[in-house]
């Protein structure tokens, strides 16, 4: 399937919405949690959760969501994560990424770290839109995921 034939995928609302719930979880999500999220009957939810994993926007697997084990404890519940795999579409059909990559490749062997340092602190000035100080890496992360970037600390010693 194509990138665009994915993203049609999307174009139902409910769809949509349960794509989004289960994306911004960042973790594993069950139909009944999901189902109940958008707002829909359990047995829909199912239905275009597994439609989303069809098409490769979801990936999923099963776990017992009770915690209980062994006989008697049911069988294990069907959950949904996003999938790790990116999807874009541009019209007309563009490489902007190879085009980035070699941008940055010819800066890097050209030595240009100061100004790419430059450039870059430009550019988050513009987009903040004051020059002053940030108000930390809360107020950057926000900047980014208003940008459809998902930042996350990673082993950061402040945020543990």
């Amino acid at each position: 399937m194509e990138d665009i034939d994915v993203i049609a995928v999307l174009q139902d609302p409910v769809r949509r919405r349960l794509y989004e719930y289960v994306a911004a979880q960042g973790r594993e999500v069950g139909r009944n949690e999901a189902a109940e999220a958008a707002g829909v009957a359990r047995t829909l939810a199912a239905h275009h959760l597994d439609r989303l994993a069809e098409a490769g926007l979801l990936e999923s697997g099963s776990r017992r969501l009770t915690g209980r084990s062994g006989p008697g404890a049911g069988r294990p519940a069907k959950v949904y994560t996003r999938a790790r795999v990116e999807r874009s579409v541009s019209l007309p059909a563009r490489d902007y990424r190879t085009a980035a990559e070699l941008l940055a490749e010819a800066a890097e062997e050209a030595g240009l770290d100061a100004g790419l340092y430059a450039a870059a602190r430009r550019r988050g000035e513009s987009l903040r839109g004051t020059p002053e100080p940030c108000g930390g890496l809360e107020e950057a992360m926000a900047v980014l995921a208003s940008r459809g970037y998902e930042p996350h600390l990673e082993g950061c010693l402040l945020y543990t």
